[in-house]
């Protein structure tokens, strides 16, 4: 999957408003495009920092311009401006939540041992997606958090406004807590219940935000955590979905 012309035209905009342009000092070595580059490269294939080779600068440089960008908040904005672009054309029919593991190498904050893994240290992303499986809310949280403490945390963390259509959840987000949860924002709860035998047509809604996570896993970077701070993980994570989102919903 290559790096969208869209989503790449989208991020430079968003960085050429909130940084600036600078008239003093040494003019920049490292061009805003080939910065972006190197990120799509590093969070595509998974390769190490060191391993990038810009024409004119370090990999020290793509990462200290990354984490300048990442401290503006522009991954963010940029997948939210992509995003308002999308629900344009695609209206929301229905919302799915669930959460995946990730496991831990050199994370130090928001791990906890992981339940499905012998214990070992784990974060977890929680996703609210679309009909289409454009995630429209990201939500980090430790490993040994359980799905029903996530789901208000996670429709808090909403990237504009919340339909009011249906809901679809597993029967790990089974609560009385939750389905007030989805009253109080105006949302139509279809969480399975547990004890009772799922239908075909609720599992067949579902089953769209699991291929997100398959999409997610295409970026190899996105499989394991090698970031040290949870918020770097998120911003890959952000620039990997809007790349996606603009791939397969915004065609020049």
């Amino acid at each position: 999957m290559s790096l969208s012309t869209i989503f790449k035209r989208i991020l430079k905009s968003e960085i050429q408003s909130k940084m600036g342009i600078s008239r003093t000092g040494r003019p920049r070595k490292l061009s805003i495009d080939e910065a972006i580059n190197c990120i799509f490269l590093l969070v595509r294939t998974g390769m190490q920092w060191r391993e990038l080779r810009p024409e004119n600068a370090s990999y020290v440089t793509v990462s200290n311009t990354m984490h300048t960008w990442l401290r503006k908040g522009i991954f963010e904005s940029a997948y939210m401006k992509v995003l308002q672009l999308y629900r344009k054309h695609h209206p929301v029919k229905y919302y799915c939540v669930d959460s995946t593991f990730i496991k831990n190498v050199y994370g130090t904050d928001c791990i906890g041992r992981s339940p499905v893994d012998r214990g070992r240290k784990a974060s977890k992303l929680s996703v609210v997606t679309d009909q289409n499986g454009m995630i429209h809310a990201f939500h980090s949280a430790k490993g040994n958090v359980p799905d029903v403490c996530l789901l208000e945390s996670t429709l808090r963390s909403m990237i504009g406004n919340v339909d009011s259509v249906e809901l679809f959840a597993d029967k790990g987000y089974d609560s009385k807590r939750n389905r007030m949860v989805c009253a109080a924002v105006g949302l139509k709860d279809r969480i399975s219940r547990k004890r009772c035998k799922t239908g075909k047509r609720q599992n067949g809604k579902r089953v769209v935000v699991e291929n997100v996570f398959a999409w997610l896993d295409k970026y190899r970077r996105l499989i394991l955590r090698y970031e040290v701070h949870i918020s770097t993980y998120e911003a890959f994570t952000m620039f990997a979905a809007g790349n996606i989102l603009c791939n397969r919903f915004l065609h020049l």
